[in-house]
């Protein structure tokens, strides 16, 4: 059974923030992803170090690495000939840095015109922030996110998941990245992609920014409908210590909640403010203490309420939901041996996603693409000698 993305090769040069989940994400997908790094990255040392140990980074499944000094210019003819078979280049350095070092979009699609080349960064190619340096809590600042995230009149608090490198500029490379191959189908060329997290960052955030475009008052962290203003869209703490969240936005999810909290007398208020709102908060906070979490689930479940508990990490892994979906699975890893990780979010009914293969080490994979390209052992050796390789 063919992978989605099959015969798809994909030059990997995005290492850190959006990078490593686009990369999985199309490698889970079918495609060849090689991720080409540093002849010798390990000699970076510190602790950044650990965001490229093979065996901690869920980038590193399905994926081949090369080490290729394209300093040099043996390097650098490496990565034109990787090139000539590629589809699509991803890259994550600052905005001119592959153009100093030669194998920039308007180098390569030279020497291959169809290629898709994706540049992964922070603020864009252009615009006045092109050139700071940022990372994830910079990019949901600047786009209004973590200014809609925390408790009223209390500070804004950093989301639990990187938003801006992975729900935010991950994915979204990974869309244009396929809306290219697509549009190459049609027109036989490829195309530059120009993904900055910010972008995608406002995009995400557009459900509190378009009503102020259009009205012109600005939201408040924890003053919206999705932020917690009102009961029956919040969090609260049960008798055990835990939490669940309730999302009964519709009213027939509203009326169930009522019913099955005992407060039919609420019905005509969902949308009430001032004192009859924070006696409904005041009922609903006390109610909610009065049994433990799976209590409070097991109850309102038995009407549509929208209710979640809310899990600690090491509560996710046994989700039964989770585990049906396959969101938590199982798979042999060639160092590490049978282990737990995280699934993909793709359910293609005609090709289903699989682990095939990890890569465990920094150019783990140089000599076997070097032969593909049709470099004997000799020059391969004279090449790692040099350090042109690793």
């Amino acid at each position: 059974m063919a992978l989605a993305l099959e015969g798809i090769k994909i030059l990997d040069m995005a290492w850190l923030g959006p990078g490593p989940f686009c990369a999985n994400t199309l490698g889970d997908l079918g495609a060849d992803v090689i991720k080409i790094y540093e002849a010798h990255p390990e000699r970076r040392g510190g602790p950044v170090m650990f965001l490229f140990d093979p065996a901690m980074q869920p980038g590193f499944r399905n994926c081949r690495t090369i080490g290729l000094n394209l300093k040099a210019e043996a390097g650098r003819g490496i990565f034109y000939d990787l090139t000539k078979r590629a589809d699509v280049v991803m890259e994550g350095f600052r905005p001119g840095v592959v153009k100093r070092l030669g194998v920039d979009y308007d180098a390569i699609r030279e020497i291959n015109p169809r290629i898709v080349y994706a540049s992964l960064t922070g603020y864009g190619q252009d615009g006045p922030y092109r050139d700071l340096v940022g990372h994830d809590i910079n990019y949901i600042s600047i786009g209004g996110l973590l200014g809609m995230t925390g408790p009223v009149g209390g500070a804004p608090i950093i989301p639990g998941a990187i938003i801006a490198d992975f729900a935010a500029g991950g994915m979204s490379a990974a869309i244009g990245i396929l809306a290219a191959l697509m549009a190459r189908e049609r027109t036989g060329r490829g195309q530059f992609v120009d993904m900055s997290m910010t972008d995608a960052v406002v995009e995400l955030t557009s459900i509190q920014i378009t009503p102020y475009l259009h009205n012109r008052m600005v939201p408040k962290k924890g003053e919206t409908m999705f932020t917690g203003h009102y009961p029956w869209y919040n969090v609260y703490k049960t008798k055990d210590g835990k939490y669940i969240s309730i999302g009964a936005l519709e009213p027939w999810f509203y009326a169930n909640l009522c019913e099955l909290l005992g407060c039919q007398h609420f019905l005509e208020h969902q949308y009430a403010e001032g004192e009859k709102r924070e006696e409904m908060f005041k009922y609903f906070r006390e109610t909610f203490l009065t049994k433990t979490q799976d209590e409070w689930v097991a109850l309102l479940r038995q009407k549509d309420t929208c209710v979640a508990p809310v899990y600690d990490i090491d509560e996710v892994e046994s989700d039964p939901q989770l585990i049906a979906r396959r969101m938590i699975i199982e798979a042999d890893h060639p160092t590490l041996g049978r282990i737990k990780q995280v699934g993909s979010m793709h359910k293609l009914s005609d090709s289903p996603v699989e682990v095939r293969n990890w890569s465990t080490r920094f150019g783990q994979h140089t000599e076997e693409i070097l032969l593909e390209l049709g470099y004997d052992k000799t020059r391969i050796r004279e090449l790692f000698e040099a350090e042109v390789i690793g």
